[in-house]
């Protein structure tokens, strides 16, 4: 077993609640196995790569591409690539138009990922449009296509996933044999990674209301309203998408995608008297600016059923 490991189980055996790490990692060493990074684009998961890796220098690392993160995020997972040496396999869900047709993957250079919607728009004019108690959003376009690589390339069951997932969010670890955490190699919470990327030659260059898809149904009105505030264009692109999605099985309005039965235009019209640094107020003295939507939408989110 890797020395780092065997050193970290040691210390993990004084921790009483270890959320089951110590089994984690004993299962994934013990015997020969293939790593691979569900790399999120995202500082924590930046940093898992890079703490990874220098642990198990052939673990994968695997970004699922929906093309509706901010272009900041892009610039940030080419910049961290190249500055750290990383490979970064993209993948794109493909969807077939067809029902009954699944959805495969395509693998793109990290040059063309980038904010252009299309696994978006492909996706909801077969499906229509992602709602709170129906996020199929992640499964189509994270979830199968990067269980679908890695059966590919390694066969089913014989691999390990990694999340970014620090040890001060201990009710996003799940106790289970398929996946491993940052949490379970590293001690760091958000501030040291914070304090990590600030020592760094670059960062994400957005904040926590922008970070993920942009727009993502699973973030607070007060997020999207921000989001909106400070990126008219992407929201006008995201409205436009939701206009030409399918129609709905259920006949109910296509464009109803978040909370308390509202639109992304609904959304933006509430909060459209309020100054930006109200809704900063607003978000901060509720708590909900430091939350992270991110722990919905890994590309395993699905398999790990969290809760939308």
């Amino acid at each position: 077993m890797n020395n780092f490991i065997n050193d970290r189980i040691t210390d993990l055996t004084n921790w009483s609640n270890n959320n089951g790490a110590i089994e984690r990692l004993q299962k994934a060493f013990n015997k020969t196995t293939n790593h691979v990074i569900s790399f999120s684009g995202g500082r924590t998961s930046a940093y898992l790569v890079y703490k990874l890796l220098q642990i198990v220098p052939d673990a994968s690392v695997v970004f699922c591409d929906t093309g509706a993160e901010h272009p900041e995020t892009y610039k940030f997972i080419r910049r961290f690539s190249e500055a750290f040496n990383v490979k970064i396999t993209c993948l794109r869900a493909v969807v077939n138009p067809e029902l009954g047709k699944g959805i495969t993957y395509k693998e793109v250079n990290i040059a063309d990922i980038q904010h252009d919607l299309e696994p978006f728009k492909a996706v909801m004019q077969k499906y229509s449009t992602p709602y709170i108690g129906g996020a199929f959003c992640t499964d189509r376009m994270k979830a199968t296509p990067f269980k679908k690589y890695c059966e590919d390339n390694w066969g089913k069951n014989n691999y390990k996933t990694w999340l970014g997932i620090r040890i001060d969010e201990p009710k996003r670890i799940r106790k289970s044999d398929k996946f491993l955490y940052l949490a379970d190699i590293c001690d760091y919470e958000k501030q040291d990674i914070l304090s990590f990327w600030k020592k760094q030659s670059f960062d994400l260059g957005i904040q926590e209301h922008l970070g993920n898809c942009v727009f993502c149904i699973k973030k607070s009105h007060g997020k999207i309203a921000l989001a909106a505030r400070d990126e008219p264009k992407l929201a006008k692109q995201f409205i436009n998408i939701i206009n030409i999605a399918a129609d709905r099985p259920s006949k109910e309005d296509k464009r109803i995608m978040y909370r308390n039965r509202n639109t992304l235009q609904s959304i933006i019209d509430q909060y459209a008297d309020h100054s930006r640094s109200d809704i900063i107020g607003r978000l901060k003295n509720s708590y909900q600016y430091q939350s992270e939507c991110s722990e919905s939408c890994e590309a395993v989110g699905e398999q790990l059923k969290f809760d939308f």
